[in-house]
């Protein structure tokens, strides 16, 4: 009986033990304290299993007919729960691998979002209009993401249509210096401004910039540059035209 009590105390220690290497190894090579928490529950749950056969072995019972007990039994937990452990497995290598990390802004299956928290079986996440999204990690290990935030700056278009009969350089002209003068538009790439259409009332500029990826930034910059452009247009007189329709009647008599 004391050593069976002997065997579980040891595995206690063992799991502190372990919990504390991890934390030594994931201080001293500056690593993510959630990959960090999930190894810990991964030890645990090797070492407190183990622990317990080891106790039932001092108390007579054979290893052997235990362990096959144990392998028929996991054998259908890990059936019935093969969702779960998709989603266990999926998390540990989201931490591994990275695809995205805490506060990163990702899109999937048509929502998007900031990323708050990776746990072990879920990843939260918080939408735009600040809602909460509990996100299997199997899902987002399996299917597409798109990390927004993934790279320091991203590229944005800005659509502005001028009419027909007017300077088609001048306006590109204004249009980069709108570009040029925004606040929130990087320096360090090239503006662009391209004839991208002609539709049936106005010829469509495509204006192109880079900013910071955040969806706050993205926003701040198209509209600021929306607004210098029309102030511009309108400081020399380059129509924005609403669209037009001309409709013919028919006169009966």
């Amino acid at each position: 009986m004391l050593f069976a009590f002997s065997v579980l105390v040891a595995g206690v220690l063992a799991n502190k033990a372990s919990n504390l290497m991890i934390d030594r190894a994931v201080e001293r090579r500056d690593g993510d304290k959630h990959a960090a928490k999930t190894a810990k529950k991964l030890t645990t749950y090797i070492i407190y299993p183990l622990t317990a056969i080891l106790a039932l072995g001092v108390f007579g019972l054979p290893l052997s007919h235990l362990g096959t007990a144990l392998g028929l039994i996991g054998l259908g937990i890990s059936f019935a729960l093969r969702d779960v452990i998709a989603n266990f497995f999926s998390g540990i290598l989201i931490m591994i691998n990275k695809p995205f990390k805490i506060n990163d802004q990702i899109e999937f299956e048509g929502l998007a979002g900031t990323v708050k928290d990776i746990n072990i079986m879920a990843t939260d996440v918080k939408t735009y209009d600040g809602r909460k999204i509990i996100v299997p990690n199997s899902k987002l290990y399996n299917d597409t993401v798109i990390n927004n935030t993934a790279y320091d700056e991203r590229r944005f278009d800005v659509l502005v249509g001028i009419g027909y009969e007017e300077n088609i350089e001048k306006a590109k002209e204004l249009a980069l210096e709108a570009l040029n003068d925004s606040e929130k538009v990087s320096k360090e790439h090239d503006v662009m401004v391209l004839v991208s259409d002609l539709n049936d009332s106005s010829v469509d500029l495509t204006l192109r910039g880079w900013t910071k990826p955040s969806r706050a930034n993205l926003l701040g910059a198209t509209s600021e540059v929306t607004q210098r452009v029309k102030e511009y247009y309108d400081e020399e007189g380059i129509d924005i035209p609403y669209p037009i329709r001309t409709v013919f009647m028919e006169d009966e008599n």
